[in-house]
């Protein structure tokens, strides 16, 4: 059996072994273990079951990770990404004011785009034609994004409906709830260099709101129909196509989930020897995209957002995971959380907002930030009009809480960009824009 195991996912030939695979998959499930807690905590706030958003949490996670273990046999594991849960949950049901059916719904067309594009040539073609600093750029705007709805949660930031008009309460419950969390994430991370860091500052959190008194008032999740009642929920609000404001949000999932996939993919390979020398570099990495193509799709049927690979792999592959054993190893554990549905209850969103805003910040690119990485590769890249471009995403977002509006700023200015560097138009930026304004003003007038 030792034997089969290794040969199929060439251990050997990749200089590591079963238990080396086995530690890697259980630090990679110890680093991302946090979103089986924040996902339904996150999207129960835009009004679906959290029992239901729990346990499509871990069968989309767990079965997808093990799939990708098995046909890309690549050590990454997939998982329900932040930014699509806040997106959904605090843009497109809490501020454009769709049901979390249709939000769904959204989700569901965005997904299908992402994966019959990724089954032709005009993937490739997209990705390349995107410029490397607007895709960092992206990144970081959807990290202001996440940063805000932490600030949001926690009261930091006052909100007059869905805007932002100015400082709250710097020393209320929920602020004091944030500063702890960051606190305990930075002396684990950062000293201690513990992986589980987010995942143990959000049960401390959770039960530091139960004791102060601020934590969510609903009753648990349990074992129950209830947990299956987000199935198949997105066909009613199938029709939300015929809403032009739905359009700019689907454009909007598609290219966070498109462009980040591809990042994240060949982004976790790079100077590792993961991908084969015999030539089946490319086919690994397609298999890759085709498993986080089709779990994207999944997801929003079973009744969450869009599954993405997770960064959070990283960190088994620093442990020395290097073939889909490490994979199968993190799904088996994801799956063994439905056993921790009673607990769900106890996890206010309060408790998360620490975990919302490091995560945020990390999307930031890499040196950008001195505190988070000493590694400053790709903010050197960035040339005065980048670092402009930016700025402004960043700043719209925080005085707008509109990952859409900061999204047009990037796409005018880098098609401006482009156009002065090369004398020529980028026919897929002029595209995307087009698309993003349409959508916008479609909101705009209905």
């Amino acid at each position: 059996m030792k034997r089969k195991i290794e040969k199929y996912f060439g251990i050997k030939e990749k200089g590591s072994s079963i238990n080396v695979e086995l530690l890697a998959g259980l630090s990679t499930f110890m680093s991302l273990a946090y979103i089986v807690v924040v996902n339904p905590a996150i999207l129960s706030e835009g009004g679906i079951n959290k029992s239901a958003v729990f346990f499509a949490t871990i069968i989309v996670s767990g079965v997808f990770t093990i799939i990708m273990g098995l046909k890309a046999k690549l050590p990454f594991a997939l998982a329900p990404g932040l930014e699509m849960d806040a997106y959904v949950a605090f843009y497109i049901v809490g501020v454009l004011g769709f049901s979390w059916q249709q939000g769904l719904a959204i989700v569901f067309y965005s997904t299908l785009i992402f994966f019959i594009l990724s089954y032709r040539g005009i993937r490739k073609k997209i990705i390349e034609s995107i410029p490397e600093n607007m895709k960092h750029a992206l990144a970081a705007s959807v990290g202001m994004f996440l940063v805000m709805i932490g600030l949001k949660l926690s009261n930091i930031v006052a909100f007059e409906g869905a805007s932002p008009i100015g400082i709250g309460d710097l020393t209320g419950k929920g602020a004091i709830t944030l500063y702890i969390g960051l606190l305990v994430i930075i002396i684990l991370e950062k000293v201690l260099k513990f992986k589980g860091s987010i995942l143990l500052s959000i049960i401390a959190m959770a039960i530091y709101a139960n004791f102060v008194g601020i934590a969510d008032d609903m009753k648990p999740a349990e074992f129950s129909m209830e947990m299956f009642s987000a199935v198949g929920s997105f066909w009613s609000g199938m029709d939300v196509i015929l809403d032009p404001r739905s359009w700019a949000p689907i454009l909007i999932l598609f290219l966070v989930d498109f462009y980040g996939s591809v990042a994240k993919i060949i982004g976790l390979t790079v100077n590792t020897d993961i991908l084969s020398k015999k030539g089946s570099k490319n086919e690994k990495i397609d298999n890759g995209l085709y498993v986080d193509g089709f779990a994207a799709l999944v997801s929003p049927i079973i009744g969450t957002s869009s599954v993405t690979t997770f960064v959070e792999s990283s960190v088994g592959i620093k442990e020395g995971g290097r073939t889909g054993l490490t994979a199968v190893t993190t799904g088996v554990l994801l799956l063994s959380c439905i056993f921790l549905t009673p607990l769900i209850k106890f996890v206010p969103v309060v408790a998360t907002s620490s975990a919302l805003i490091w995560v945020g910040l990390w999307l930031m690119p890499n040196g950008m930030i001195k505190f988070l990485s000493d590694d400053d590769t790709i903010w050197k890249r960035f040339v005065r009009s980048d670092k402009i471009i930016l700025a402004l995403m960043l700043l719209v977002v925080l005085l707008s809480f509109s990952l859409q509006y900061a999204l047009i700023i990037g796409y005018v200015g880098y098609v401006i960009h482009e156009f002065i560097k090369y004398k020529k138009a980028n026919i897929y930026l002029v595209a995307s824009m087009i698309v993003l304004i349409i959508g916008t003003i479609a909101q705009w007038l209905t």
